[in-house]
């Protein structure tokens, strides 16, 4: 079993960095999917806890564990995959090596645009998700709200470089590039999550003509700002092929494990002239063979998203590295206090043993009623326990932790001494 916390820690990641899309989506979860494989790892695996992230760039798998136990296994199992035929394209991490990762990891400076917003964002859902399905235990709780936090504060305190992009502005920036001024140009947009509402709103801005797709589900519900950007119209999703002859421009950002738009059903319904495809979602919402088909050019999230940060990128990095050590510093302090609380525990019950030691005669001699006795106890070993415990605790805000630790350990060997217990 470890002992040590920090140690119980493990991942194994899949990422733009080392796995093309093709591979990416292989692995990538729908939020249903998420739900879904957290329940199988907890009723399957001896995992105190587990969270899973997955993005159009990454995925996650997060473990807390007291025995030896291999997360890329865990995720090939999952996804019933080789673990073999993909181990070159893993990451995995344990540690002090996988906390730092997710440090860095939710103020976006491994991100693929570097500083993005959205992992945070992110990152926070994953946790949020394995916390209601009760698959977090304190260890993983405690990793991932630093992680939080601390981006949290990078986001206030440092202008990363690249703070102002993200996928949608790139979609933006692309179309610019190739169609010039899109003033009046027929975008359909099928999804209406995060970034089909964030594309949607910055074409619509642009004097875009905008359609977005909603299911019945929601199309047949009382519409808000937040379901549909201004200036955007609504169609169903259902009518998506249809409307695909009047559009220039075709994206989809939707977390279907299945393709939206397939080329059976798209061929002799299309635009006579040519057009842009953008398919932003991982699994592909966009069937790859639909780029082959004439006039239409199809881009997918890895042509889409490049980091353009510049020279000031080591300069954000430097900054918001100096804040994430702090954090760090935190955390660390906070696994040392957890991992001797169990010593504390000891040296409370030693020092109840010894009061009562000194104080049986004591109390054997007051002429009270039996059960008045018994409640005299029971109070007397509450207010031990308080008042050694506050004392213990303390020290860990009065003293540097190797002084703390030192203390603690003589404490410990006083209070075992059998001097009046007996």
């Amino acid at each position: 079993m470890t002992k040590n916390l920090k140690l119980r820690v493990k991942m194994v990641g899949i990422d733009h960095n080392r796995a093309t899309i093709e591979y990416r989506e292989h692995f990538a979860f729908t939020k249903a999917g998420a739900m879904e494989a957290m329940r199988v790892l907890k009723e399957n695996y001896p995992v105190d806890g587990c969270v899973i992230i997955s993005t159009c760039n990454r995925t996650e798998l997060w473990i807390s564990a007291g025995v030896d136990l291999s997360p890329r296994s865990m995720l090939c199992a999952l996804k019933e995959a080789d673990p073999d035929r993909y181990k070159d394209l893993f990451v995995e991490r344990k540690g002090e090596e996988a906390v730092w990762h997710l440090l860095k990891l939710a103020c976006g400076l491994d991100s693929r645009i570097f500083g993005e917003d959205q992992i945070l964002s992110q990152v926070r859902e994953a946790l949020d998700l394995a916390r209601m399905l009760q698959c977090t235990d304190m260890v993983l709780e405690k990793v991932f709200q630093t992680a939080i936090g601390a981006a949290k504060k990078v986001k206030s305190k440092v202008r990363l470089a690249g703070v102002d992009g993200s996928a949608a502005l790139q979609v933006l920036a692309l179309l610019k590039e190739k169609l010039g001024d899109i003033r009046g140009v027929s975008c359909l947009m099928i999804g209406n999550g995060k970034m089909g509402r964030l594309v949607a709103g910055l074409l619509a801005a642009q004097g875009a003509e905008v359609k977005m797709t909603l299911r019945k589900a929601v199309h047949g519900s009382r519409l808000t700002e937040q379901t549909v950007p201004e200036g955007c119209a609504v169609v169903p999703y259902e009518d998506r092929i249809r409307e695909l002859a009047s559009s220039k421009v075709v994206i989809s950002a939707t977390r279907s494990p299945h393709y939206t738009l397939k080329k059976n059903e798209v061929e002799g319904r299309l635009n006579k002239e040519p057009s842009i495809w953008i398919d932003l979602a991982v699994p592909r919402d966009i069937e790859p063979e639909i780029g082959a088909l004439p006039g239409i050019t199809l881009f997918d999230i890895d042509h889409i998203v490049r980091d353009e940060c510049g020279g000031n990128k080591e300069k954000g990095r430097e900054e918001a590295m100096e804040i994430l050590r702090e954090y760090m510093h935190d955390l660390d302090k906070w696994f040392a206090f957890r991992e001797i609380i169990p010593e504390i525990q000891d040296i409370v019950k030693l020092s109840v043993e010894d009061v009562f030691g000194r104080l049986r005669d004591p109390i054997g001699s007051v002429p009270l009623p039996e059960e008045e006795k018994k409640r005299l106890r029971t109070a007397i070993e509450q207010a031990v326990e308080k008042s050694v415990g506050k004392l213990l605790f303390g020290l860990k805000d009065t003293l540097r932790e190797p002084l703390w630790q030192e203390c603690l350990a003589a404490v410990r060997e006083s209070a075992s001494r059998e001097t009046l217990k007996s």
